[in-house]
């Protein structure tokens, strides 16, 4: 079986200097990819030159919503310039579910009313983090979608992870760390929680 992380965060300054090490010991851990996502214009460059460095990385250009004040005036263009270079790139991360200021709001309807009006996507479409409602998985995977989970899961109450885990199709199923923000809730410096020595 070959293991991914769908979904995480390398070029962060919290981690960066950490990158080569957590590359290193989770290749050797049994895990052959990560999907790397940019969050802003800033870090775009970073994602790309992690790509050329490692081919375990798979670049991801976004804008997360709490980014979006930020943007240049070109940041469209300087984006198709991204994905026109790097053609095995993914879009994100986008953050549909919190606008800029952070306020959460549920958009699970929204969502699944743009994939319907967009899609299918054949490709797929990856929901991070998905803590969503049980019953839009059946639509939602319809229409390509692939629901990933993460350490954010785990506050969950378990008779509602368990109905949400069960309903999703087990090909369709996607683990990821999204490091270094999905921590478990321990008292404990951040790289002892990277690293097996």
């Amino acid at each position: 079986m070959k293991l991914f992380d769908a979904h995480c965060h390398l070029q962060d300054p919290r981690i960066l200097s950490l990158t080569p090490r957590l590359i290193n010991t989770s290749l050797e851990s049994g895990i052959d990819y990560f999907v790397v996502n940019g969050v802003s214009e800033k870090d775009w460059d970073s994602v790309k030159q992690m790509s050329e460095s490692y081919p375990s990385v798979v670049p991801s250009f976004g804008v997360h919503p709490w980014f979006v004040p930020e943007r240049t005036a070109d940041w469209f263009t300087v984006l198709k310039q991204y994905f026109e270079s790097t053609p095995c790139a993914a879009v994100g991360e986008i953050g549909l579910d919190k606008g800029f200021r952070g306020k959460e709001t549920d958009f699970d309807v929204q969502i699944l009313d743009v994939m319907k009006e967009v899609g299918p996507f054949p490709d797929g479409v990856i929901l991070h983090s998905y803590l969503g409602s049980a019953e839009m998985v059946p639509e939602l995977a319809r229409l390509g979608a692939y629901f990933s989970f993460s350490g954010h899961l785990m506050p969950m109450e378990s008779q509602k992870a368990r109905k949400l885990l069960k309903v999703v199709p087990s090909d369709r199923i996607l683990l990821e760390t999204d490091a270094p923000d999905a921590l478990p809730k321990f008292n404990v410096e951040l790289t002892t929680l990277y690293f097996d020595d």
